[in-house]
């Protein structure tokens, strides 16, 4: 019964490991064209629905929500697409920048994390708001179904 079970755990480690190779030689594959156009794609989704905040361009931002969308505010609130479309656009002189974008994609969803630096008027000083929107690939294009933010503590705060 000991050798059994010991056959079986050296037959696991195998799997584990030949897992384990496949999976980095994936990860270390070059993107394919396609990825390459999808990440731009997503990039430019992420600056549109941006810019469509901040000009309260209504219609661009139907064209991005999708019907399903929910956003979680950095306090923790919930609001859908329909609450999200209504929602003024920022106070005039204020700012956004977003850094740290990273896309990942899966077929036809993708995982975008990254930074959106807020400035509510020009000297003030920012607040960075760390988000995670998930996105369809619809065919209307991609879309965002999801975002969550969460506020950056300053970095004394970290």
């Amino acid at each position: 019964m000991g050798g059994r079970l010991h056959s079986h755990g050296r037959g696991l480690a195998t799997t584990f490991a030949v897992a384990t190779l496949a999976l980095g030689a994936l990860a270390a594959a070059p993107a394919t064209a396609d990825e390459v156009a999808d990440h731009a794609a997503i990039l430019k989704a992420e600056q549109d629905w941006l810019t469509a905040t901040e000009s309260g361009d209504r219609a661009a931002l139907e064209r991005l929500l999708h019907p399903t969308f929910v956003n979680i505010s950095p306090l923790g609130g919930m609001r859908n697409r329909a609450e999200s479309l209504s929602a003024g656009p920022p106070p005039p002189g204020s700012s956004q920048t977003l850094t740290e974008l990273k896309v990942r994609t899966f077929r036809d969803s993708a995982v975008v994390t990254g930074v959106n630096r807020y400035r509510p008027e020009p000297k003030a000083k920012p607040t960075d708001v760390v988000f995670t929107d998930v996105f369809v690939r619809t065919p209307q294009g991609w879309q965002v179904v999801s975002s969550h933010n969460s506020i950056r503590p300053a970095p004394a705060d970290r």
